[in-house]
């Protein structure tokens, strides 16, 4: 029915949109998924170019409704002023560590507590263990970190 190529494209695409909080993310997904189900059985191609080649295509197709309709400015006698939040990819970081399902235990609590301004020796006399063992494993923690966010780029 499905090709595996095809299959494990869509099981990409389902994961990242199951993991956005972005709507034009999850369109775009869901435009990529419906465009790779038109055609099941294609093998062609890898399951990354597959994605991609899709997602590209959902794209302009999201840009043409855009230059269609134009988005009307919604606050433009706005007087007050804004400002940036700047804790907020600090909080993006730590929900992407305490929900990663890659992460076990000891690397969440390593990452977390890297997130938050710990350094190697502080968490060395935490945890009780020497200052290299504690390097070595947040060394580890970082690898493993890097792998998923890896995983998460490629599904982008």
């Amino acid at each position: 029915m499905f090709s595996d190529v095809i299959e494990a494209a869509v099981i990409t695409l389902q994961r990242r949109a199951m993991h956005t909080r972005d709507s034009y993310d999850l369109e775009r997904s869901e435009r990529a998924i419906d465009e790779l189900l038109r055609d099941p059985e294609n093998p062609s191609g890898s399951a990354r170019h597959r994605i991609r080649s899709a997602r590209g295509h959902a794209y302009e197709v999201l840009e043409r409704r855009k230059a269609i309709a134009p988005r009307a400015i919604m606050h433009a006698g706005m007087t007050e002023p804004s400002c940036t939040e700047h804790s907020f990819s600090r909080t993006e970081w730590l929900d992407w560590i305490r929900t990663e399902p890659t992460f076990n235990l000891i690397d969440r609590t390593i990452l977390h507590s890297l997130a938050v301004g710990e350094d190697a020796e502080t968490l060395a006399a935490r945890h009780n263990l020497p200052l290299p063992r504690m390097r070595q494993r947040i060394s580890r923690a970082r690898r493993v970190a890097r792998e998923a966010r890896a995983n998460l780029d490629l599904i982008e």
